[in-house]
């Protein structure tokens, strides 16, 4: 059974890739699966309490996700002035100004999300948390829900599914390499299979592994390059 929720992007969005440093930060179309799990469980957090957070999380992991990007993506790019830690050994002040880089996405139309929920998993529940969650990845990428998600029997078409081909202990890994599309792949990062609520808990010490705990996997999404300038890059869904 999938679950599809439709959200209205109400802002510029804005998702540093994994693979990029906070100086370059060249931004996604996107959010990721694990921003939209870690979405879910902070809303479950919020809304039902420690206790039930941690009992959703079990079935959160567990869910499959697809995504129906929406029509058009312009990413704006720009440099921007920051301020970061000194690294000075006798600093005047604690902050020096320099520059980064930024891009930040302009999405045009709905941005459509399937769950495929295990038999066991309460519908009702995942739905009501999905009516709580209003940004994705970066605060301030800001979405609205457009209406009650509903259910369909297969995943309708149009959908891609956002579990792309990763490497794990030197190998590459794939569980839909029979379903390659012509696309933009893009690094999308996930909940690994040993991520524990423990780990993704701030008031613990444990913490989250780089390449185990938050896994890294390459997502075709079905876009194509239309125009591009030293500013911005318009992209089309095919």
């Amino acid at each position: 059974m999938w679950l599809i929720a439709e959200y209205q992007p109400v802002t510029l969005f804005s998702f540093r890739s994994g693979v990029a440093t906070s100086s370059g930060a060249k931004t996604l179309f996107l959010p990721t699966p694990f921003a939209v799990r870690t979405a879910l469980l902070d809303a479950a957090l919020r809304t039902k309490g420690f206790a039930a957070g941690a009992v959703a999380f079990d079935w959160i992991k567990e869910i499959s996700i697809a995504v129906r990007p929406p029509v058009r993506v312009v990413v704006t790019n720009l440099f921007t002035k920051i301020l970061k830690p000194t690294r000075k050994k006798e600093p005047e002040e604690a902050m020096d100004r320099t520059i980064a880089f930024r891009e930040y996405a302009h999405l045009e139309g709905p941005l459509a999300f399937a769950f495929g929920v295990p038999l066991d998993t309460d519908i009702m529940e995942l739905s009501a948390l999905l009516g709580q969650v209003n940004y994705f990845g970066k605060r301030g990428s800001f979405f609205q829900l457009l209406a009650a998600p509903y259910t369909a029997e297969e995943l309708p078409e149009g959908f891609v599914k956002m579990d792309g081909a990763y490497i794990k202990d030197g190998l590459i890994r794939a569980r839909n390499a029979d379903t390659f599309v012509l696309g933009i792949v893009q690094m999308m990062d996930d909940w690994g299979e040993s991520l524990t609520f423990e780990k993704v808990n701030v008031y613990t010490d444990k913490k989250i592994a780089p390449v185990k705990d938050r896994v890294r996997k390459g997502v075709l999404l079905p876009y194509r390059l239309v125009k591009s300038s030293k500013g911005f890059s318009y992209y089309e869904r095919v």
